[in-house]
């Protein structure tokens, strides 16, 4: 029966593990509460004690505390009883308060978004006054 324990919970942390690095929401049941969460899982790393810690932004579902998503939340994983990735894709919340150089991630980390800086989108009067254009009519 442990066997069996340990071999959900590396799936689980497998799963969440591959969410982190595609940047996948996932749908949790924690702590076998009949209700989801829908995270954006952000971090996964290691405590002072040795547990797997799994930073994530929920943005929706069950608030045991009764407290309206989104917000920041710490999950563990040996609370968590289920594990569904979605297609559903997320960007860093670096504005909501997300650094990859939090101390508590120096040396703990086991799965860690990228941190990289926005993309860069023209404004729309710039694009068309881009060229040279081909003359209308030829395709390439």
């Amino acid at each position: 029966m442990v066997k069996l324990i340990q071999d959900v919970k590396k799936n689980t942390l497998k799963q969440l593990a591959k969410a982190v690095k595609s940047r996948r929401c996932v749908a949790i049941r924690y702590r076998d509460q009949k209700e989801i969460r829908v995270i954006e899982p952000h971090c996964i790393y290691t405590n002072d004690q040795g547990e797997f810690i799994i930073d994530g932004f929920q943005t929706r579902g069950h608030s045991h505390s009764g407290r309206p998503p989104p917000f920041w939340r710490p999950f563990r994983l040996k609370k968590i009883s289920a594990v569904s990735l979605m297609e559903e894709r997320f960007e860093v919340r670096r504005a909501e308060g997300f650094d990859s150089n939090k101390s508590k991630y120096k040396d703990r980390v086991i799965a860690i978004v990228a941190d990289t800086g926005p993309s860069h989108l023209y404004p729309e009067q710039d694009l068309q006054e881009m060229g040279p254009f081909l003359p209308k009519g030829q395709n390439r």
